[in-house]
């Protein structure tokens, strides 16, 4: 699967669970915005290699998702783990760039 695919994939089962999904192909900052009446999210769909994924090879947008989680908005990496076939998430600020997470079945996502 493309990263496309996953991005898709992420935007279906968030709709599944009452997000107004919005898809931001090619963009630069982020890959999907996600709106409830009182929740917002800004993602970055992320799939692993291997066992580990990687927040982004670009430290501008790395800044700018960090910038933006400061300035209140929710914004989270989505990681779609491929060899365990789950989806995890982390909020960011996430400090310092580039940033690596290991598997982690904490983080496995129960989206609501």
């Amino acid at each position: 699967m493309s990263g496309t695919d996953y991005e898709r994939e992420l935007r279906t089962l968030l709709r599944e669970h009452d997000w107004i999904v919005f898809r931001s192909a090619g963009s630069f900052v982020c890959d999907i915005i996600a709106l409830r009446p009182t929740e917002h999210m800004i993602v970055e769909a992320k799939a692993t290699k291997g066992d580990r994924y990687y927040t982004t090879n670009n430290k501008e947008q790395f800044d700018l998702l960090n910038g933006y989680a400061n300035q209140g908005f929710n914004v989270y990496y989505y990681v779609r783990w491929k060899r365990k076939n789950f989806w995890s998430r982390w909020k960011l600020p996430l400090e310092p760039y580039p940033v690596f997470k290991r598997d982690d079945e904490e983080a496995r996502l129960d989206i609501k």
